[in-house]
């Protein structure tokens, strides 16, 4: 997949937000901890096998202009 910032090849991989939080998407900064108007929570892969695994979502990386794109369905 090519960045569409810089046209550049991006490199696979996955998004890992951690075993606790969850990603959000918010249209304004600085509401934490109130709930955020207009959030999209991201939906969260099956739910892990262990305590140890992470929620991950396919995405790509482009490390020349430091994006990344994924999907959160």
């Amino acid at each position: 997949m090519n960045c569409p910032k810089c046209g550049n090849e991006m490199s696979s991989g996955w998004m890992i937000p951690g075993k606790i939080c969850q990603l959000e998407w918010a249209p304004e900064r600085g509401q934490f901890p109130f709930p955020r108007k207009g959030r999209v929570r991201l939906k969260p892969t099956p739910p892990p096998d262990t305590l140890f695994d992470f929620v991950e979502y396919p995405a790509y990386l482009c490390a020349a202009c430091k994006t990344v794109i994924f999907e959160y369905q």
